[in-house]
């Protein structure tokens, strides 16, 4: 009988990025069982980059980060340590304390700028608010009405800011351009259902632009959210309540987030839009939150570690990337991590973030030990290897017949030779990887070189491929790809199966 000529099938790399949702049956071959350290770009699928350390010396953890940016110059940077506020601005060991004897580390911050200059506004809810106004620290010029000690949350609207309480459903509004004086409630008990307290407010943009049909949004803890629109809440004739609306109960304080025109919430339901909620049920915005292919998971790190202090959702613009930090112990975290382009997600491993901040653009995270860490530089985590590790949707490769896998060609962007493991899973039951993804490998794991060359698509980039030998009998396949590095970023561009058709089992 004559010789069965083998057939060859090619795949994308999963740019659809991380999938928890869909059955593992029914996963569509762009995704991702498993997308840890590698992020998910148009084209590839993409290492993440190194972090390092920036800043040390903090007393304790460091477990708030302050960010302020004047309206020209540079911008600065503080981490809350201890009880103390220090400037990280720069890199190295901190100095003395600008602030101390808070109560806690946990704050939270609002910039806001005024005929008197561009000020940062820290609340605590248990000491005095204090302000920096791009030279000394100070306290808060006297604001009357609530308690100014309590004062817990902050937020700016139309240039008015807005400031709330612990455990409680009023917010308190002062005048425009101002950061002090006589603040007016607004006492939000008689259209709230669900009771709780005041999380916070945002500003939802929705002509994209900033200006008057900008609408305030409150939220409770409860997940309730009032949106409001209008300039003067003291006038009935330009400020009026638009909508209430039920979402799931946000996680923690720091659980909004402006993401363009619009304003991210997290919630035990997912990250759920706010120009979405207009005209959806509440039980219909998981299926369409931002995060709904990694819902089942957010949902189960909720459940397991929602009481922890360290969630909090950033927009880095310069990474494109939307990273939602979730503490799973006091010392560690995972950072699930979404393509604000693509709206693709992943998940970040190895960098233990309590908090998050921008220093002129660049991210920084504070962490457990006492330091404050850069993140998307080099290759390496403070020298320890990024373990990236990813497994692609199964596929039929073409034909629901059995097959009889016995090559993979997989085709690699990378500034060098990249250390990469491959393990072949076969009709959906994916099974403990087996070797070692590791750096220098042997010249026998070495891939070829592109016959393209270097400099590819304006890079400095290499495409590396090569056919490895597999072995499997099945019907669906799906592959598992592996690097530990500290020196190169691989970026998986496609796979190519070779198998003959009708093996039998």
């Amino acid at each position: 009988m004559a010789e069965q000529q083998a057939r060859v099938y090619t795949l994308a790399a999963p740019t659809g990025g991380w999938n928890t949702r869909d059955p593992v049956a029914g996963m569509k071959a762009e995704s991702a069982s498993i997308m840890d350290n590698f992020f998910p770009e148009p084209g590839t699928v993409l290492m993440r980059r190194g972090s390092t350390t920036w800043a040390t010396g903090l007393p304790a953890a460091v477990k708030s980060l302050i960010e302020y940016t004047p309206e020209t110059g540079t911008g600065e940077l503080f981490a809350v340590s201890d009880g103390g506020i220090y400037s990280v601005t720069g890199s190295g060991a901190v100095g003395a304390a600008v602030v101390s004897g808070l109560s806690t580390s946990i704050v939270n911050s609002v910039q806001m700028g005024t005929s008197g200059g561009h000020f940062a506004l820290v609340f605590t809810g248990g000491d005095a608010p204090r302000i920096y106004n791009g030279t000394t620290w100070g306290t808060t010029p006297a604001i009357t009405g609530p308690t100014a000690a309590n004062l817990i949350w902050a937020s700016v609207h139309h240039n008015r800011l807005w400031v709330g309480e612990v455990n409680s459903l009023s917010g308190w509004y002062l005048a425009v351009d101002s950061i002090g004086g006589a603040a007016a409630e607004f006492d939000f008990s008689s259209i709230s259902t669900r009771g709780g307290y005041l999380v916070g407010m945002g500003t939802w943009t929705r002509d994209a632009g900033d200006g008057p049909d900008d609408v305030a949004v409150f939220l409770t803890s409860e997940g309730e959210v009032f949106i409001y629109q209008g300039t003067d809440p003291s006038s009935i004739s330009t400020w009026g309540l638009t909508g209430v609306f039920k979402v799931g109960k946000p996680i923690g304080r720091k659980c909004m987030v402006k993401a363009g025109p619009d304003l991210l919430i997290v919630t035990e339901d997912g990250i759920i839009a706010v120009s979405s909620i207009f005209n959806q049920d509440h039980s219909q915005q998981a299926s369409t939150a931002l995060s709904a292919a990694i819902n089942p998971t957010i949902n189960a790190s909720v459940r397991s570690y929602g009481s922890l202090h360290g969630w909090q959702p950033i927009i880095y613009p310069k990474g494109m990337q939307l990273i939602l930090n979730v503490p799973i112990s006091s010392t560690t975290a995972y950072q699930y991590v979404w393509n604000t382009v693509t709206r693709a997600a992943c998940r970040f491993t190895g960098m233990p973030a309590l908090c998050w901040g921008l220093l002129s653009g660049a991210p920084y995270f504070g962490t457990p030990s006492g330091t404050v860490v850069q993140y998307d530089i080099g290759t390496s985590d403070n020298g320890s290897a990024i373990a990236g590790n990813v497994v692609q949707a199964f596929s039929n490769c073409g034909t629901n017949n059995n097959k009889s896998f016995k090559k993979v060609d997989l085709l690699i962007q990378s500034a060098g030779n990249p250390s990469i493991a491959i393990d072949l899973h076969l009709d959906y039951q994916v099974s403990t990887p087996t070797g070692i993804a590791q750096e220098s490998p042997s010249p026998a794991a070495l891939w070829g070189v592109s016959l393209w060359g270097s400099g590819l698509w304006g890079t400095n980039n290499q495409i590396y491929r090569g056919w490895r030998g597999v072995t499997g009998i099945a019907r669906t396949v799906a592959l598992r790809v592996r690097s530990s590095t500290t020196t190169t970023r691989p970026g998986w561009v496609s796979t190519t199966f070779s198998y003959i058709v009708g093996a039998m089992v």
